[in-house]
């Protein structure tokens, strides 16, 4: 049965399904076409606008099947798999999608931003509408940044106002980019027993890589550091510790081969390139800056209970939570590269110190029998873990 009579025979089959016709082209002329239009879609006959397209068949002018925010959408899928004379899959037909697009770098830009937001811990959903939401930020950066740097600031500006923190954004990326999240590497001078034992490293217990430097009888370590690196444990192994040469602001050190690092460094490059990002102008500052209301709901007061407490029973809790939401706000525009959860903490100590008279301060000190060196006005001080826990946990 040839195909024109099944069709004929299953329309006649079903009850009240009438086949639709074939659509008959508009017959144009050329001196139909619009001013500066000479030239007609070989589809449908249509007048092609400026940019070359046919309104009728993109509909309304939007773009076509498999089109993107950079430029003339490629050949649907049956339409290359005529091109390249077989039938392609997926993967296939991602490819040939790739290669057509006319901006450059973009091939290079989607695979850096699928890349970098596989790395998180994230729905499929989440994961493809994040992908989506950096393209477009990213396709504005890339004249200014260039292909990686836009695809690292649109992926950690959108996983930011997700409410991901910094240290965790930090450590995806640079599974990827490490540079992004390293710092100034740390210098330790040792002494080597035996120089026929080369020294090891041990960070977290986790051994890591060093450059060592020979100094006579000593040795110059240098350590990569990175941002969540803040104290970790470090061990040697066949080497001590020299007790000159060490960079002591850095490190706290605990017997001849063991130390805690104690890193005062905020401003690491994540923090650059997002500055980059709102310093080229390309998108507004506001899309590629931490939410606000987001961090003030998660270092909220009423995180820290007995804090809350003293503030309620005092009658003081509405006018430093306040201030508190107008200094974090304030600070989290600028906030010098700092960790948000700093910068909440420096904002609710000012605000207390603020709000709250000294000798209120120190009849809640003496009434609950607290000690003054775990206080900040009415603020306890060792309760603001909490805000650190929620920042590993999260």
């Amino acid at each position: 049965m040839g195909r024109q009579a099944a069709v004929h025979e299953f329309a006649n089959s079903s009850s009240g399904f009438q086949p639709v016709p074939a659509l008959k082209a508009v017959q144009f002329s050329r001196h139909m076409a619009g001013p500066g239009q000479t030239e007609l879609c070989e589809h449908c006959g249509s007048p092609l606008d400026e940019s070359g397209l046919c309104w009728s068949c993109g509909g309304a002018g939007g773009f076509q099947a498999g089109s993107s925010p950079v430029g003339t959408a490629p050949a649907a899928k049956k339409d290359a798999a005529k091109i390249l004379g077989r039938g392609i899959g997926d993967k296939a037909y991602a490819a040939y999608f790739l290669s057509t697009q006319q901006e450059e770098g973009m091939s290079h830009l989607r695979g850096e931003i699928d890349s970098l937001v596989e790395q998180f811990d994230a729905s499929p959903e989440l994961k493809r509408t994040v992908k989506q939401s950096s393209e477009r930020n990213a396709v504005k950066l890339l004249p200014d940044l260039g292909p990686s740097k836009a695809a690292i600031a649109s992926v950690a500006h959108e996983f930011l106002i997700r409410g991901r923190t910094m240290a965790e954004v930090s450590f995806c990326i640079s599974s990827v980019r490490p540079r992004v999240a390293r710092l100034s590497g740390l210098i330790a001078r040792v002494y080597v027993p035996d120089e026929g034992v080369q020294p090891e490293v041990l960070v977290r217990s986790r051994s890591r890589e060093f450059v060592s430097y020979s100094e006579g009888l000593y040795r110059r370590l240098r350590i990569p550091v990175y941002c969540w690196d803040d104290g970790a444990l470090v061990e040697l192994r066949h080497a001590i510790l020299c007790r000159r040469g060490n960079q002591e602001k850095r490190m706290r050190v605990l017997g001849p081969s063991r130390f805690r690092l104690t890193l005062p460094e905020r401003t690491f490059q994540l923090f650059k390139i997002l500055e980059d990002a709102k310093l080229s102008g390309a998108v507004s500052s506001s899309e590629l800056v931490i939410d606000p209301v987001q961090v003030v709901r998660k270092y909220s007061i009423a995180r820290l209970t007995f804090t809350e407490r003293f503030l309620r029973e005092t009658g003081y809790l509405n006018r430093v939570s306040a201030r508190y939401n107008d200094a974090l706000k304030q600070k989290l525009i600028d906030g010098g590269g700092r960790m948000p959860r700093k910068l909440a903490e420096e904002a609710l100590m000012e605000a207390c110190q603020a709000e709250v008279p000294q000798f209120v301060s120190d009849l809640v000190v003496a009434k609950y029998r607290l000690k003054p060196t775990e206080m900040d006005s009415l603020i306890v001080l060792p309760e603001l873990e909490a805000w650190q826990r929620m920042d590993t946990v999260s």
